[in-house]
């Protein structure tokens, strides 16, 4: 857009509007060139006088020769351009609006200003949002209008990463994660390939593949895509897939039979690729075979190793697994086999005396099987079993003799034999001692033994045993107060009273032994506690209320029908008192009123009974108050509108209760606490007050309050100048007799104007100008409306 000020010539040219002699503006006239496109015009404005619609015009004497330019704008703005945008990549925006003259724009983008229509973004880093803002300038009215767009941020897809194992596996899964630097997220898609052919597909961060057995490797390709902006990186590894398949074992003699003593030979076959590590397990013990693995081809051209491993039978037991583990030395994945072998033991221990082992007797045991006599010893539970003037061998070993057998000689028996290989376990031979009954006791079921005394509740069952260390069993029979219970191991035991106190005993009998041995226990029946009362000395039982003066003091006891005898425990309000049976009470105030409590409690029964009153300290009355429902106190003034309904409350700490009375304008009103108000007028102010008296203590205290009933508004008037000048500021005040004070709207032009006071410039000629202003109270919601009529005059002065 280009100016020319009045008085320049310009040559003549095609579309220079009629009205301009010799190309020159009239002398009233002001000219502007205006570019909206290509073309250019020249347009001749006269600056007075000012049109009643608002825009310029000609002269009258060039009425209807020049056509009207009217600026305008701007409106129907927008930005055009992506609603997403990825940190690192340039984007670009165009802003537009509908203008005349053409618009000029700025641009806003967090601390960023530009100029232009067009603007170009790059982000450097992330941020939750990015908002533009582009502003439209129209250069001759100076208006300006906004529009802005709300943009998504992402970030990457960058730094894309296959991790997972460096091997592939067969038979198992094989997993793997692809991870890249994405924001909001990123998805992912893997494809795996052999030699450019695609084995399959998936989506996800994971992948999990199981290798076909016909391929030596695989490709695996992970892309990564921005969910919101759809960018997407891709990156490939190669895995080599390891191999460890058909494992078994060969006996050279193609039997699985073997016996103790004796040494085989067992080779280990496996299908493995690169190589294996083998880890043998026979009875108990692991061998880790260092040989060199001898590759043999087996099955076409697939690779077998073969492992061998020389075992000796030591144990005696009749079967034993043999199993050979490999491990691929590349990818740690293992395979196993087991094969189970028959163990055949020649040597053996039997017992060399008639009859069952007993406790006290003399017992013997032999070695049986072909041996060196001076090579025999002799083991219990597998370990060493010293000689001693009790254990006796004989002297070829092969006799061992028990003089006498103890409990404790009970267990599994072996001799070992000392061969060319080694030493050799025979078969073992388990020796139970029968004895008996020694440690008897009583003991409660999930509880464990019962001591000298047991607590038991009258009507309760107790669940009880009697054991004892007695094989292969004994008899038992219990015994409570002297008379026979029952003969089970196992009773429910319930106490029969009285007496509260007896002996409960269990005996256990070994018919082979012909021997007894008991235990016992004390059972106590507590009861109670019964019958908790409060006595005042020399007064009696206490009531549900006791009635104390301030800083009294009152002798009381709690009793309580209770075996064993019960603890006293004393608390009021709450509190800790005493611990003791006796106390001399003195009330703690405040509160006026609070629950004295005693408790008797039963250690044995770990029950407890009370009984409590209620302390009653007369008081009062003080703090009155008149309350507001669910609103508060009221102060010294109460506003309430003529007809209306309060719901007021007189409160008073009191006690016993105080009776209220209610007074208002000096009359009586009600004689309940809590009244419905609603005030009489006139007159419009008056004191309402109520009274709390207290009947013991013939007390009485008041509260008052001045109840305020509103009224107006009326006498609504508006202050000003009667006329008004065109482009005059005049200035008006609103006013009205209100309590409280009232608010006040104009109405100016149609359209609502808040406050007491307004200024009001007319900016065209009208004959009246109409105005109107209301009161409203802002209690009451009453109002009131005034109007008046202005007359308009031409302004005084002149503006050329």
């Amino acid at each position: 857009m280009g100016t020319a000020s009045c008085g320049r010539r310009y040559k003549d040219r095609a579309g220079v509007p009629p009205g301009i002699t010799d190309g020159l503006c009239h002398r009233r006239f002001c000219g502007i060139m205006i570019r909206p496109t290509a073309r250019l015009f020249l347009i001749c404005l006269a600056v007075f006088p000012f049109h009643p619609k608002g825009i310029f015009a000609s002269e009258g004497e060039h009425e209807g020769a020049v056509k009207d330019i009217v600026p305008s704008g701007p409106y129907s703005m927008a930005i055009e351009g992506v609603n997403t945008v990825t940190v690192g990549v340039p984007y670009a925006f165009t802003c537009s609006a509908k203008c005349t003259p053409a618009c000029t724009f700025s641009w806003r983008n967090g601390n960023r200003t530009s100029t232009g229509a067009e603007l170009t973004l790059q982000l450097k880093a992330r941020s939750p949002l990015e908002i533009l803002v582009c502003v439209a300038v129209n250069p001759d009215t100076r208006k300006s209008a906004t529009v802005s767009k709300t943009l998504g941020v992402t970030v990457g897809p960058s730094n894309i990463m296959i991790n997972g194992p460096s091997m592939l596996t067969l038979g198992v899964e094989n997993d793997f994660t692809c991870t890249a630097d994405c924001y909001p997220s990123c998805t992912y898609l893997w494809k795996w390939m052999w030699e450019g052919q695609v084995l399959g597909s998936s989506s996800g961060a994971t992948l999990s593949i199981i290798p076909p057995e016909t391929v030596n490797y695989e490709t695996l390709l992970c892309e990564a895509m921005d969910s919101v902006s759809h960018l997407f990186i891709s990156t490939s590894l190669q895995r080599y897939v390891a191999r460890l398949l058909g494992i078994y074992i060969v006996s050279p003699s193609g039997q699985w039979s073997v016996t103790v003593g004796q040494t085989f030979l067992f080779t280990c076959f496996v299908e493995c690729t690169p190589s294996c590590t083998y880890m043998w397990t026979f009875e108990g013990k692991t061998y880790e075979n260092d040989q060199v693995h001898v590759p043999v081809f087996h099955k076409g051209e697939k690779p077998m190793i073969k492992e061998q491993q020389e075992i000796t039978v030591t144990q005696d037991h009749r079967t034993e697994p043999l199993t050979c583990q490999a491990k691929n030395t590349v990818s740690g994945a293992t395979i196993s086999v087991t094969q189970i072998l028959t163990i055949d033991n020649p040597y053996s221990v039997r017992p060399a005396t008639q009859g069952v082992p007993m406790a006290g007797k003399t017992y013997s045991l032999q070695c049986i099987g072909s041996q060196n006599p001076a090579s025999i010893t002799w083991l219990q539970n597998s370990l060493p079993l010293p000689v001693s003037d009790r254990l006796v061998l004989s002297q070829d070993n092969t006799l061992l003799t028990f003089s006498p057998l103890m409990e404790s000689d009970t267990g599994t028996y072996q001799c070992v034999i000392n061969v060319d290989i080694g030493d050799v376990k025979s078969l073992g031979y388990r020796m139970q001692v029968n004895f008996g009954p020694s440690k008897v006791q009583i003991v409660e079921v999930n509880k464990g033994a019962v001591g000298k005394e047991l607590t038991a509740l009258a009507g309760s069952i107790t669940a009880l045993q009697c054991v004892a260390d007695c094989y292969p069993g004994c008899s038992i029979s219990w015994f409570y107060n002297g008379k026979m219970l029952s003969r089970n191991a196992s009773i429910s035991f319930t106490p029969v009273t009285p007496p509260n106190q007896a002996v409960l005993r269990c005996v256990a009998y070994d018919p082979l032994t012909m021997k007894n041995s008991s235990a016992e226990t004390t059972v106590i029946v507590p009861f109670g506690p019964f019958k908790v009362e409060i006595i005042e000395a020399q007064q009696g039982p206490v009531g549900k209320e006791l009635t104390a003066l301030a800083g009294s003091i009152t002798a009381l006891q709690c009793v309580a029908d209770c075996y064993p005898a019960c603890s006293i425990s004393w608390f009021y309000n709450g509190k800790m008192l005493s611990r003791n049976a006796s106390i001399s009470f003195t009330p703690v105030t405040p509160p006026n009123q609070a629950v004295l409590r005693c408790v008797a409690y039963d250690p044995l029964t770990m029950k407890n009974s009370s009984a409590e009153t209620t302390v009653i300290v007369p008081f009062g009355p003080s703090k009155v108050q008149i309350v507001e429902v669910n609103k508060g106190a009221v102060g010294k003034e109460l506003t309430a509108l003529a007809g209306s309904i309060t719901a007021l409350q007189c409160v008073a700490d009191c006690y016993p209760a105080c009776s209220i009375s209610w007074f208002y304008n000096g009359k009586m009103l009600s004689r309940n606490a809590s009244i419905s108000f609603t005030p009489v007028t006139p007159p419009n102010q008056a004191v309402l007050r109520c009274v709390a008296y207290d009947p013991l203590t013939m007390k009485n205290s008041s509260a008052e309050t001045t109840v305020i009933v509103p009224y107006g508004p009326v006498d609504v008037t508006i202050s000003g100048s009667p006329s008004i000048e065109v482009g005059v500021k005049a200035s008006f005040t609103c006013s009205a007799t209100c309590s409280p004070a009232c608010t006040y709207t104009w109405t100016v032009y149609g359209s609502p104007v808040k406050g007491s006071s307004i200024d009001i410039t007319v900016s065209r000629y009208v004959a009246t100008e109409s105005i109107s202003c209301q009161a409203q109270n802002s209690l009451s919601g009453k109002t009131a409306t005034v109007n008046d009529t202005l007359t308009v005059s031409e302004p005084h002065w002149c503006g050329c």
